[in-house]
Formats: structure tokens, C-alpha cells, sequence
């Protein structure tokens, strides 16, 4: 089957409320949707939620890339098997590198997701199929604790089923009292039992990392996400040495050339692979593959606001993957129409039950109605 249209849409939906990190203010959905149509009228469909602070990538980038590079390439190549998705997905990147385009992760992802969609409804198949076979029966979502006053975590989190929340990532920043407030807060609403690891986004130098997760400690977290600037490779090594909390690296991480490198240089304990930001779910499967060969365990990050295309493919590759510890994937929980009824864990029969992405016509329906249309390319 060969595609015939390519087209980009912006996504828009609103939050509950607005979203802060040491990174960014959102106040919405900021994805850019890819749906790719063949001649067989199969559509398939992907997600790109490009970070210029992770990959250099913006919107504006991932659609000049996918227009400008992609494109031609995707005219002229039929897909019917797996292997062709993977030549086709190699000889993209080597274009862009051959036209000295270096930021294209995000772009890269998106056309990942949708080709293989694509091929899971040609061929009446779920994605898992692609991906290797299910290691898991099930997989409990991890939440986050964005940057909100105390009072507001405190009215949104007592309305959160406790006994389903096995896993909470708490965000903290600049101020130490602050962020040690914050995550006794967050201790005090759930528990013991609860799994706490605390996230950074790499805003700390190596002396404000230290003294931090000293302080976080007496709150049993379980790792720190990003505690470094994301190039910061020698102060990873030594934070690690110095604090003893496992690390988890995001930013410092979007590819295997970066995995190998962290790894093999003891700068990190756990890799957070996030779809879009690794270049789709091929090149994750093999990030985290060449991690689990080092025994060293993945994250599966959550993009923020993100649809259930990157949360389907997300899914898949949580149930798939031996080596995942935690499983981020709960943007459900900021928008005002998904959060009451929220799920807090994926199973086998979820994944299973669908064909390509498992997305009905319903839930494609769902996305589209926030979608305004960038781009339309045509054969």
C-alpha cells in the first residue's frame, strides 16, 4: 500500500488548569496530529509533541521536516511489512542528515506511530504484534504532581482513588523549602505504600542537586528524574556517586547514541524513554533493548497533553518492554471531560482488543474536534 496524503493538525484542547513545570507553562494540548492515507482508504495516525529544550524541535520544524524532507520519500515507498517500515524510517533519518537536519526526533516519532498503525489495520493485527510479545498482564500508570499551590494539590489529589495510585512523580524546583513541603505534602496524602520520585528538569547545578536530595530523603524517594542540566554528563556521574538516589535521565536522553553513551559512562540508573522525543516506537524498542543488554532499567515518559495516540502507542510499549519500572501515561487526568473517569493501569486485553493503535473511529473523533489543519500534502 503507498500514501497518497499527508496531513498535520494542530491539537488545542484546554486544561483543567494550568500547567507548570521548570520548563514550560502550558495551558493546553499542544500536539501536532499526522494522519497518513493510502490507497486502500486505510488511514494511519501519529502524534509529535516536539520540546525545543529536548530536542530542538517546535512545531514549526516538524512540519517543515516532514513537508520538506519526508515527504518525497513517503510518496515514493509501498509499506506491506514491518521491515519495509523500518528501511523506510532509516532512509528518512539519512535524508535529514544528508540535508544537515539534526533536530528530527519528534518528527521522525510521529511518522513512526502512524505507519505502523497503518499496518496493524492492513494487516487486522494489534501494534503489541510489532513490538514483541507481551512480558506483562498489566501496568499501573505513574502520575505527576505539576508546580500548584499546596492547597490546590491538596483539592485535586483527595478527589484521586489512593488505593489505585501505585506510582507519583512530584516536580520541584529552585527552593529547597519548597520542594520539601511539596513532596511531604505529597507523602502525607498517600502514604507509605506509594512509590515517590521527584523530578528536576535539570535546572540544578551539582551543589543545589546534593543538598536537595539530601533533604528529599528523609521522604524514602525512590529516584530523581533530570537533576542536571542535560549535558551535564560528568556531574551525573558524580551526583550518583555523591547522593546514592538512583537517576533518571529525560532530556539528557533522546537517542541510542545518548543511551549508550550515559550508560557506558555511569551517569545514569534508569532511562525515560518518551516515544516522540526517542523518534517513535522502533527506536525506542531499541534504546530500551540496549539498555536491558546493560541491566539497566526504562521509565516510560509521558508527553504532557498528550492524545490517546501517544498514549495507545505508549501502552503497547509498556506491556512489551521487560526492562519498564515505571509507566507514565495518565494526560487524562488534565482535562476536564477524562479525569473522573480516569484509568490507573493498562492490561493485556486492552492492548489486544483493538486492531494498529486500538483507536475507534469514536476516540479518532474525540481528537479531531480540538484539531485545527496545518498542512496537506498530496501525492
Amino acid at each position: 500500500m503507498k500514501i497518497i496524503k499527508i496531513s498535520i493538525h494542530k491539537y488545542n484542547k484546554p486544561f483543567r488548569f494550568e500547567y507548570y513545570s521548570t520548563q514550560t507553562f502550558r495551558t493546553g494540548a499542544e500536539s501536532l496530529i499526522v494522519q497518513l492515507e493510502f490507497d486502500n482508504r486505510i488511514s494511519g495516525y501519529g502524534e509529535s509533541i516536539p520540546m525545543r529544550y529536548i530536542t530542538g524541535e517546535d512545531n514549526t520544524t516538524v512540519v517543515h521536516v516532514i513537508q520538506d524532507c519526508f515527504s518525497p520519500l513517503l510518496f515514493s515507498h509501498g509499506i506491506s511489512t514491518q521491515d519495509h517500515i523500518e528501511s523506510l524510517l532509516d532512509q528518512l533519518e539519512s535524508e535529514c542528515i544528508k540535508k544537515g537536519i539534526f533536530h528530527y526526533n519528534s518528527a521522525l516519532g510521529a511518522i513512526d506511530i502512524a505507519l505502523l498503525d497503518a499496518l496493524g489495520r492492513y494487516q487486522g493485527l494489534p501494534l503489541t504484534n510489532f513490538l514483541g510479545p507481551i512480558v506483562r498482564e498489566k501496568a499501573s500508570y505513574s502520575i505527576s504532581v505539576p508546580f500548584l499551590p499546596l492547597q490546590k494539590i491538596q483539592e485535586l489529589f483527595y478527589q484521586l482513588p489512593k488505593a489505585k495510585i501505585k506510582n507519583i512523580k512530584v516536580l520541584v524546583g529552585e527552593d529547597k523549602r519548597e520542594n520539601i513541603e511539596r513532596v511531604r505534602l505529597v507523602r502525607s496524602l498517600f502514604g507509605d505504600n506509594v512509590d515517590i520520585r521527584v523530578e528536576n528538569n535539570g535546572i540544578w547545578k551539582l551543589d543545589e542537586a546534593t543538598s536537595n536530595l539530601e533533604r528529599l530523603k528523609e521522604f524514602h524517594i525512590s529516584a530523581a528524574e533530570q537533576p542536571l542540566v542535560k549535558a551535564d554528563i560528568e556531574g551525573l556521574q558524580s551526583l550518583r556517586k555523591i547522593i546514592g538516589t538512583p537517576i533518571i535521565v529525560d532530556e539528557s536522553m533522546c537517542s541510542l547514541t545518548d543511551a549508550r553513551q550515559l550508560i557506558e559512562k555511569g551517569a545514569c540508573d534508569i532511562l525515560n524513554i518518551k516515544i516522540s522525543k526517542c523518534g517513535g516506537l522502533l527506536r525506542s524498542k531499541r534504546i530500551a533493548q540496549f539498555a536491558q543488554s546493560h541491566n539497566v532499567p526504562c521509565q516510560i515518559g509521558a508527553h504532557v497533553g498528550e492524545t490517546e495516540i501517544l498514549r495507545s502507542a505508549g501502552e503497547a510499549f509498556a506491556l512489551t518492554t521487560p526492562n519498564v519500572v515505571f509507566f507514565e501515561g495518565a494526560s487524562f487526568l488534565l482535562f476536564e471531560d477524562t479525569w473522573q473517569n480516569a484509568r490507573f493501569e493498562i492490561t493485556k486485553k486492552d492492548v489486544i482488543s483493538g486492531i494498529g493503535l486500538g483507536i475507534e473511529q469514536s476516540g479518532l473523533h474525540a481528537i479531531f474536534n480540538y484539531c485545527s489543519p496545518l498542512m496537506e500534502i498530496r501525492k
